[in-house]
């Protein structure tokens, strides 16, 4: 049952996180990595993929991950960690730390997908 439903819940999750950054000053990205990311999980759930979709996705994902790490590092070594669960206002990093985040768990809900394939 859980195997069945997961993937549509996970879609649903990542409509959410795209609605949420329509608000943000740079939404197109995000707002398209992340219904990409919600319409792989579809596909899933209705037993249909795109090899081609799924690997532009994750390419983007990638890309955006390389484009934040910089300030994933900057975060590490400022040293306080609970700057990131706060408001926007705070130094450079935090955005894009957490735009990393999310980046890296769309990233690790596809992963499994690409690894079935591949076998």
């Amino acid at each position: 049952m859980v195997k069945k439903t997961l993937p549509y819940l996970l879609a649903l999750l990542f409509v959410y996180v795209a609605y949420l950054q329509l608000n943000d000053p740079d939404p197109l990205y995000w707002v398209a990595v992340y219904l990409s990311t919600a319409g792989i999980l579809l596909g899933k759930g209705l037993g249909r993929s795109s090899d081609f979709w799924t690997t532009l996705t994750i390419g983007a994902l990638a890309a955006g991950l390389l484009w934040s790490a910089p300030a994933v590092v900057d975060y590490v070594a400022g040293g306080d960690f609970g700057i990131i669960f706060g408001d926007m206002r705070g130094p450079s990093y935090v955005e894009p730390t957490r735009e990393f985040g999310g980046l890296l768990i769309a990233l690790l809900v596809l992963l499994p997908l690409i690894a079935r394939q591949n076998r």
